[in-house]
């Protein structure tokens, strides 16, 4: 078997498929990201074990396709933002804040009311899918730091 990703992010079988049979040759070309900042760990729910990736700025948690991290099979999850989680490069530390939904989240048990804190190995619950929050940037690693600026 011979795995490949297209532009789009799907996996194939390139030793089948000329292309990926989900784009039918519509493949959009990959765009250039930034860096990744962190993780989130689905460790329970319809999304379980799947990896999120971070990056600066606000990821978004929601429903929709649309959002940085979709959780389109969790129907307990509304579509719009529910949860931003943000890295914060001045301080090196990630911030969690709620976002336009209605909908109640959860760090380690405690309602998310106010933007707060979150450290390794936090679980964010969002609907019915449990978040682990796994961290690369902080205290330690910076890509502001490195010397490989792009």
């Amino acid at each position: 078997m011979n795995l490949k990703r297209c532009g789009n992010g799907h996996y194939y079988d390139a030793d089948e498929y000329p292309s990926c049979p989900k784009c039918k040759g519509q493949e959009k070309e990959p765009e250039k990201k930034e860096p990744v900042t962190g993780w989130l760990v689905c460790t329970e729910g319809g999304h379980y074990g799947q990896v999120y990736e971070l990056r600066k700025g606000k990821n978004r948690v929601g429903g929709s396709a649309d959002m940085d991290i979709p959780l389109t099979a969790d129907s307990q999850v509304p579509a719009c933002c529910q949860v931003a989680v943000a890295y914060d490069e001045e301080k090196k530390v990630f911030l969690a804040t709620v976002g336009e939904a209605r909908e109640l989240s959860y760090i380690n048990g405690q309602v998310l009311l106010f933007e707060q804190e979150i450290h390794s190995r936090d679980v964010i619950l969002v609907g019915g899918s449990k978040l682990m929050f796994i961290p690369l940037c902080g205290p330690d690693f910076s890509w502001e730091d490195g010397t490989e600026k792009h």
